[in-house]
């Protein structure tokens, strides 16, 4: 029980890490800018589809009565989603430092 009690003891003694410096916080933000970017713009995109959600019901309803003109909206609204969400979500990965296994199989 003593062991136990000087380990944490000598735990509390250390002195506490430094705050980290305005140059240290500009190069962790530098490191994950891309992400940072990935991210704000999926959150842009999210927005614009909850502002402009009636536009394209609209849209979508004249496709649905016959105007086919316009099928290729919600196509590439789908595409740019799926490019731009799942590149974030890599890069948010990668930012964390979470790695797939790598199979050692050959």
């Amino acid at each position: 029980m003593r062991y136990i009690a000087e380990k944490h003891l000598k735990d509390v003694a250390k002195p506490a890490e430094p705050l980290p410096r305005p140059k240290d916080i500009i190069n962790w933000l530098k490191k994950r800018r891309y992400a940072l970017f990935l991210g704000s713009l999926s959150i842009a995109l999210y927005s614009l589809l909850y502002v402009f959600n009636i536009d394209l019901t609209h849209i979508a309803q004249a496709t649905h009565d016959g105007n086919k003109t316009w099928f290729f909206v919600p196509i590439v609204i789908a595409l740019v989603f799926s490019l731009v969400h799942g590149s974030f979500t890599s890069q948010f990965w990668d930012a964390l430092g979470v790695r797939a296994k790598k199979n050692k199989l050959q």
